[in-house]
């Protein structure tokens, strides 16, 4: 799921939590117990891994009705009528089975919402009806590098010096969830953020310099966390040249969190300003575990004003039901009510994917790109052949591959391996029958993609679903 399109994922003030009306609850149960049912229907498909296409035999588990519905269809009609959000190709007229529309439209209708913010007058107007008075906030459309709409801090001046080591899509991220984050500071009177996760700190900088709140940066990583004030020095050096003195440098600590942490706010106290009596918790990419552990500190200590994070990685949440701490139900409601044994790894993996790129890529012709996957699916047959422990072992990555035979594929990706294939084996029939079904693989990675929203779905009403318990 990409970053503009989880902005609105769970961004709630403690004190307007019990506002949510009786009804709104109650449409959440029926959509997480909907969802779930769905799920468990097609675990058997979540629970494919593409690598053992060949091994498992993926393309037979499909319904015959499917399976020869879907030779028919080229790759693009594949992304046109299936993964768009149009549903309809402009080359294809083969009227779909039923079934297969149902389970499209299923996933669909299950969902949230993924259209993505068009500005930050949708994320105003929430916090209006939650009680918030904004009237004073200006620049209600979304800020980029290129637009007109700057920051005001030092960072309008210093955009070019901002920028260094940040990648455009890093640069997209950072100037949307800066631009909530000051929003949202704003309308609380919050102005205190803590960062957690901050990495070098590409996202406290933008806040400090760029809006003038005051971040405290939590990284887990002391080099992460030394190479960050390095980057700060930089910036001020420039800040200074060009006499820009008004300014607010973050505050830099190495701390780990475990899913057993309760008592943030204790760890944060003495970095913490005196005058501060509330702080905002912020995190771009809370993988796995983290996530819920800023939740649940949210949840029961009210010196933490609001949340805005970014779930990610979800595979790397803890899944023991029998654990009072999990990352996976964390509502009661899930946990007793419900039997998710549709949740896995391969599952919430899935779940990390962003179907809307997955599908342009498809339409864009650019489908060729994903032989990878075939590769990989057919050197798994020979490795299990050869060496039945190197069963879905971690292998090189190897770029461009679909420009590659496939011989030279696999000895690139088993470079770093004590594995020797004959050439006989690489070019063998066996070998060249796979390869032949590459647009199968594809079309059966692109089924299990469209149960990602749904599986994503789950995990964000399942923390909705805590915060109201709470």
């Amino acid at each position: 799921m990409s970053y503009e399109q989880q902005t609105n994922c769970y961004s709630r003030v403690k004190s307007r939590v019990s506002r949510t009306s009786d009804s709104k609850i109650t449409d959440f149960l029926e959509k997480i117990r909907s969802c779930h049912t769905f799920l468990n229907t097609y675990k058997w498909l979540t629970d494919s891994f593409v690598l053992d296409f060949f091994t498992e035999n993926h393309w037979a588990k499909l319904c015959s009705s499917w399976a020869q519905s879907l030779d028919l269809l080229t790759l693009q009609e594949m992304g046109e009528c299936l993964l768009s959000q149009s549903g309809t190709s402009k080359t294809n007229s083969l009227v779909l089975p039923l079934s297969l529309l149902a389970f499209k439209a299923a996933c669909k209708a299950l969902s949230l919402d993924r259209t993505a913010i068009s500005s930050l007058d949708e994320i105003i107007s929430y916090l209006n009806k939650l009680g918030f008075k904004s009237a004073t906030l200006q620049h209600c459309e979304w800020m980029s590098p290129n637009s007109a709409c700057q920051p005001k801090g030092a960072l309008r001046s210093l955009s070019q010096v901002f920028h260094r080591q940040v990648k455009p899509k890093k640069q997209h991220e950072l100037y949307r969830m800066g631009q909530c984050c000051a929003t949202i500071s704003q309308v609380t009177k919050c102005q205190t953020v803590a960062d957690v996760g901050a990495g070098v700190g590409h996202l406290s900088r933008f806040l400090s310099y760029g809006h003038g709140l005051d971040v405290i940066c939590l990284e887990c990583e002391e080099k992460f966390g030394s190479a960050a004030v390095k980057l700060d020095s930089k910036l001020e050096e420039s800040c200074a040249r060009q006499g820009i003195t008004n300014i607010t440098t973050p505050r830099h600590i190495t701390l780990t969190l475990s899913p057993y942490t309760k008592n943030l706010m204790e760890l944060l106290e003495p970095h913490i300003i005196k005058e501060t009596s509330a702080v905002g918790l912020i995190g771009l990419h809370t993988c796995g575990d983290l996530g819920p552990t800023l939740i649940r500190n949210f949840a029961v200590d009210p010196g933490i004003k609001f949340i805005l994070a970014i779930g990610c990685c979800y595979m790397k949440m803890s899944l023991d039901r029998t654990s009072p701490v999990r990352g996976y139900p964390m509502s009661n409601f899930v946990q007793n009510q419900l039997n998710p044994s549709f949740v896995s790894y391969e599952a919430l993996e899935v779940a990390c994917h962003a179907l809307e790129s997955y599908s342009g890529r498809l339409t864009d012709l650019e489908s060729e790109k994903f032989k990878v996957h075939c590769y990989r699916a057919t050197l798994e047959t020979l490795l299990i052949k050869l060496e039945p422990p190197l069963q879905r072992a971690g292998l090189r990555s190897v770029k461009n591959a679909h420009l590659l035979p496939f011989e030279e594929y696999a000895r690139k990706a088993l470079d770093k391996m004590d594995v020797k294939l004959d050439f006989s084996d690489l070019s063998s029939e066996h070998v060249q029958s796979c390869l032949k079904q590459w647009k199968r693989v594809v079309m059966f990675y692109s089924l299990r993609l469209m149960l990602a929203p749904v599986i994503e779905t789950v995990v964000q009403l399942d923390r909705l679903l805590y915060l109201a318990e709470q």
